[in-house]
């Protein structure tokens, strides 16, 4: 049974009744999204893929909306609509839009981000039965998958593209290239390719551990790392179906991608943008190397593919990794923040007799989710302050009130003198009163964004009515 009758979303009709309105008038906790930045953010991947010559697959999970998905495969009729859901909801959900792709003659593909379990089968099938041959890819690592996936064909009527997964060192989920485990996988998902029960795709791998990158060469030199070991792999395939005498393979897809490594791929464009003589020495040298492997991966007849979740919507967290320059990445494209109320001021009660103050989103709101950059959950963006103005600094330097302590519904604000030992200790900025709204940029949007069932949007381009409501985004709900 699909999640969509088991776990209703709220009716948008309903909603509709804040459009029109300002966020101000909304009820708190709420995740706002400014559509403005999830435009830029959206187009400047879709239009690095395009320059770049690279495939492109988008990962839904962060937002869970028919709306973002919309803006992350972009209006060009001749791409193809290249998604990942990390739950079987999100398959079902999106469902009615990917028909509507597929009858407009978009190519429509959607990988299942787990390695594949008997229980998805069914829905699985039921999504491919809908959107016909091509439509669904799996992910396997672990040679017991082959023939659970194998019976695929005889429940959806047609073949499931397969990918083998690759573990890149974060011991989540896949194989070593380098492993015999490799080559027991890769043994028996090609003879199940042989046999046509499967179509052996490619291979994907998800640098997670990307996020603790601390400049643009730190998420290049991990980019190449994840292609490397593909290469690698889909070298090893090559040649151990030319030792079985499989001729049918098809060219490899190798597909890399964290949102930290995959908006480094910008900075190939970027840099000759900004002049090569203004590059750091070390930037220019991975550019370059990325650059090549490309080429590499390309004259050995594979298709390199990347992909990425949360850099439609930006958060912390990816600020912290520095993946990309200012001008692509920065404060003003975070397009998620929270929407919460002061409750309480509390002077002289923080350290050093600084005060503090409560609010209505705690952990339950915001998530339990840290950032290297700092400790706390989550900034206080400059909306609706005198002092309005964006931050200009790194987020390790961040001045201002943060949510510095949490519990279940409660976030506390404290006060953060930045990162050098020397700034005064008192704030420089008023604490928000009792009954004030305030909107907080949150560390992980993916994890944050799941509290809630649907996002107030709100369009910054809108000069003069940048708080106004233009549209409400329901999010899809359960697994």
């Amino acid at each position: 049974m699909s999640s969509t009758a088991l776990y209703p979303t709220p009716p948008k009709d309903v909603l509709a009744q804040f459009i029109g309105k300002s966020i101000r008038h909304v009820p708190t906790p709420a995740a706002v999204i400014n559509v403005a930045a999830v435009r830029r953010n959206c187009e400047r991947m879709l239009q690095a893929c395009v320059k770049l010559g690279l495939d492109w697959r988008a990962h839904v999970k962060t937002h869970k909306t028919v709306e973002l998905t919309e803006f992350q495969v972009g209006n060009d009729k001749d791409r193809p609509v290249n998604l990942i859901v990390s739950t079987l909801a999100e398959a079902e959900f999106l469902l009615p839009r990917l028909k509507k792709y597929r009858s407009h003659g978009r190519h429509v593909n959607v990988l299942y981000g787990l390695p594949v379990p008997q229980s998805a089968l069914p829905r699985l099938a039921a999504v491919a039965r809908d959107l016909g041959e091509g439509s669904v890819s799996v992910l396997l690592d672990d040679p017991a998958q082959v023939p659970i996936i194998s019976s695929f064909q005889s429940l959806a009527g047609v073949v499931p593209h397969a990918h083998i997964k690759i573990d890149m060192g974060g011991k989540r989920a896949g194989v070593e290239v380098q492993g015999t485990r490799f080559l027991e996988l890769a043994d028996a998902a090609l003879e199940a390719h042989s046999q046509g029960r499967i179509r052996l795709s490619g291979l994907y791998s998800h640098a997670g551990h990307s996020y603790g990158g601390d400049s643009r060469a730190a998420a290049i030199k991990m980019m190449r790392a994840e292609l490397s070991a593909m290469l690698e792999g889909a070298d090893r395939l090559t040649s151990r179906a030319a030792e079985k005498s499989i001729a049918n393979l098809p060219p490899l897809i190798v597909s890399a991608g964290a949102s930290p490594t995959a908006l480094a791929v910008q900075n190939l464009i970027t840099t000759a943008e900004e002049g090569q003589d203004d590059a750091p020495t070390e930037l220019k040298s991975e550019v370059q190397a990325l650059s090549n492997l490309f080429t590499a991966v390309r004259s050995k007849g594979h298709v390199v593919e990347i992909h990425a979740g949360v850099y439609p919507t930006l958060d912390l967290q990816q600020l912290a990794a520095h993946s990309l320059s200012a001008s692509r990445l920065s404060w003003g494209d975070i397009a998620l923040t929270i929407l919460a109320e002061v409750h309480s001021n509390y002077p002289g009660r923080g350290a050093d007799g600084t005060p503090e103050a409560l609010i209505g989103s705690g952990g339950i709101a915001l998530a339990r989710e840290s950032c290297k950059a700092y400790e706390g959950m989550a900034m206080l963006s400059p909306w609706g302050r005198k002092d309005g103005a964006l931050p200009s600094c790194n987020v390790e330097d961040f001045r201002g009130w943060i949510v510095g302590r949490f519990s279940q519904e409660h976030g506390i604000l404290t006060w953060r003198s930045g990162n050098a030992k020397s700034e005064p200790v008192q704030p420089d900025q008023e604490l928000p009163k009792v009954g004030g709204k305030v909107r907080l940029w949150p560390n992980h949007a993916c994890i944050t964004s799941s509290q809630f069932s649907w996002y107030f949007v709100v369009d910054e381009d809108k000069v003069g009515k940048e708080d106004e409501i233009v549209d409400i985004w329901v999010r899809c709900r359960g697994w």
